[in-house]
């Protein structure tokens, strides 16, 4: 039987992170991916989005608790993104402005069904604009 080697890479602040009690580093991908409709072209055509989103959690029980209130966290992102205007979604700020206010909105929710936010923060792992 052959023995397999295992290498570490220490990177900068990993240990300390190791090194807390508890930190684990959870990422919880909310599939499928959002498409939302937020306007209508001067032709009539529907402006879509598609936004690919992860949450980051840092322990189990979070993950427990967003994957239970997947449904409701799902609505409040496709009606957040349904509310955008064609600025906002173009630019670099204006996603991140969507990016931290879907961030309030989820904890709020969390927090609400939990009694604690839960979530550390969320990503979008892709995001695309069609006009």
């Amino acid at each position: 039987m052959k023995k397999l080697a295992l290498a570490v890479l220490a990177l900068p602040g990993a240990t300390a992170l190791l090194a807390d009690e508890g930190a684990d580093v959870r990422y919880v991908p909310l599939q499928p991916a959002f498409i939302a409709n937020f306007g209508v072209t001067e032709q009539g055509h529907l402006k879509y989005v598609k936004a690919e989103i992860s949450i980051r959690v840092s322990t189990q029980e979070a993950e427990m608790a967003a994957r239970y209130h997947l449904p409701a966290l799902r609505n409040a992102l496709v009606l957040l993104l349904s509310r955008q205007d064609e600025v906002t979604v173009s630019t670099g700020s204006g996603r991140e402005a969507i990016r931290e206010e879907a961030l309030v909105e989820l904890r709020a929710i969390l927090k609400a069904e939990e009694g604690h936010p839960y979530i550390d923060d969320l990503m979008f792992t892709n995001f695309v604009v069609q006009r």
